[in-house]
């Protein structure tokens, strides 16, 4: 593996329209970072420059004995989200992540109408799917794999003549998407692209 500056990468997305890929929850799980993605994968489009953020919280207690000495810290919180602005309005995958399946009807154009979509708001929870983050530079690859991600919408939409209208997402990492270790909230795979000589 590669050691000093050439170990150091950015992270921009392996296609600039499929950075961001989601399934069905229980969909097979890639095992590493290039293998290309089953069908079953929907392309959710582009990404604002903001990129896409992972965060880690992590709240311990230190359990203290008489004296004031420090016996023990224990774990009370712990939680991995990644944010991200989506900004394909037309785009009927993204859509029916955001506002739920059965929220948004398409009709596709015909010889005689163009194509319609209507999205019915509910303010429901949507259901949790596989969520993928492939980023590359150069050669390189990282994969994040979050098997049980669980997809909210916050913030403004803002609808003006000078920007893109977006939906400011967060993924939230949950456990029990993977039945062989039912504790793991994403998994991530490098791949250094520089192969043996």
């Amino acid at each position: 593996m590669a050691e000093g500056t050439s170990a150091i990468i950015a992270a921009s997305p392996v296609t600039a329209t499929g950075g961001v890929c989601a399934a069905p929850f229980g969909t097979t799980l890639p095992t590493d970072a290039t293998t290309a993605l089953a069908n079953t994968f929907d392309k959710l489009g582009y990404v604002d420059d903001a990129g896409t953020k992972r965060t880690t919280n992590a709240t311990d207690e230190k359990i203290k004995a008489w004296g004031g000495s420090t016996v023990k810290v224990v774990r009370t919180e712990h939680s991995v989200t990644y944010t991200l602005a989506f900004m394909e309005s037309l785009n009927a995958n993204l859509l029916k992540r955001v506002y739920g399946e059965e929220n948004v009807e398409i009709t596709p154009p015909t010889a005689s109408s163009s194509g319609k979509i209507n999205i019915r708001e509910k303010g429901e929870l949507i259901p949790p799917e596989v969520y993928i983050v492939d980023m590359k530079d150069g050669a390189a690859r990282i994969r994040e794999v979050i098997p049980n991600g669980q997809l909210s919408v916050s913030g403004d939409a803002e609808f003006v003549h000078s920007a893109v209208i977006k939906y400011n997402v967060t993924i939230e990492a949950l456990i029990g998407g993977i039945e062989d270790d039912e504790k793991v909230k994403y998994i991530e795979y490098i791949d250094d692209g520089v192969k043996a000589a």
